[in-house]
Formats: C-alpha cells, structure tokens, sequence
C-alpha cells in the first residue's frame, strides 16, 4: 500500500468505529430492562426479567420456582436444597393468598427484631407491589416483595443473598419487571 492510500483507509475506519455504537451502548431509554433475560413461567403464571449471568436457573422444586448465582466453588449436585445453600443470591416465586399491603405489614411484624424497612412499589405492568429488606444474622439479607396478581392472588419473591441487598439495583429492577398474568 503506498502512503496516499493508509490516510484514506484510516479515515474510512475512523468513520466506520464512530457510526457503531459502543460496546455495552444500550439506550435504557428504549429498553427499560436492557441486558436482562426475559423469563416466562411454562404455566403462564408469570413472567420476570433477570441478568444471564450471573442469575441461573429456573429449579423447581415443591411447587416453588427458584432462581440462584452460584458461588465460583459451587457443589456440582442435583439436590435443591445444596444448590440453594450455596448460593450467593436466590430467588423463590411463590403464590400467597392476601393482599401485597397486608403480607408486608405481617412479614414486618414477624422479623421486627431484625429492623425491617418497608418501600412501596410500582411494577413495570402497573401491579403495585410492598417490600420488606431485613438481615437475620451476621451473612444472611433479605428482600421480600409481594406482588398484587390479578386475581385475588399475591406473588411472593422471596430474595436471600450473602450481602446487603435492601438497596441493590438488579434486586430492584427484578422486582420491577416481575409481571403476573
């Protein structure tokens, strides 16, 4: 290649680098759940959305949907209740009877001396949905979120983690996409 073409070819590619977008450049504006996993329960019962990875899963076991992050020394196993021990975060689906408001007021009154805080909610769907975040010992945090289906039903998402997660981000927006149908 002689000199004249390398500045052509560099302008070509100057050009071409500054129309793609970024790596990881996702307007959260257009995808209000960007780089999460759609997730729709084989039942139709629900649908959320995750990040894939770090979150696995779904395991079913008793009737309970359970996602999970594995630590990086993860017992390779089939039994539930290992995998879900184990993990660094879980999270449990259930359906409970009784209103989001009222599950919560109840939930918080049981682990009252643990500290619990409370946060309403709004789904992406528009359910409304009440939080309770409490730790229960020195490793052990959680965030429950009770979610108003449209029927007389509530789901439960029952989060677990290793660390403080009243506050986490991606704890929040799997609250918010949770959709019950």
């Amino acid at each position: 290649m002689g000199p004249s073409v390398r500045p052509v070819l560099g302008g070509c590619l100057l050009a071409l680098l500054a129309a793609a977008p970024a790596c990881g450049d996702v307007n959260a504006n257009d995808q209000p759940f960007a780089g999460m996993v759609a997730y729709k329960d084989p039942a139709g019962a629900f649908s959320l959305r995750l990040l894939e990875p770090p979150w696995l899963g779904p395991i079913s076991f008793d009737g309970e949907t359970a996602f999970f992050v594995p630590p990086s020394n993860a017992t390779i196993t089939t039994d539930a209740t290992v995998v879900l021990a184990e993990a660094l975060y879980t999270l449990q689906v259930l359906s409970v009877p009784g209103s989001p408001t009222e599950l919560a007021t109840g939930l918080a009154a049981a682990v009252a001396p643990n500290v619990p805080t409370q946060a309403m909610e709004t789904t992406a769907s528009g359910a409304s949905a009440a939080e309770v975040s409490w730790q229960d010992s020195g490793t052990v945090f959680h965030r429950d979120a009770f979610v108003a289906a449209p029927s007389t039903a509530t789901y439960e998402l029952v989060f677990t983690a290793k660390k403080a997660i009243a506050d986490d981000p991606m704890i929040g927006q799997m609250i918010v996409s949770f959709e019950p149908k």
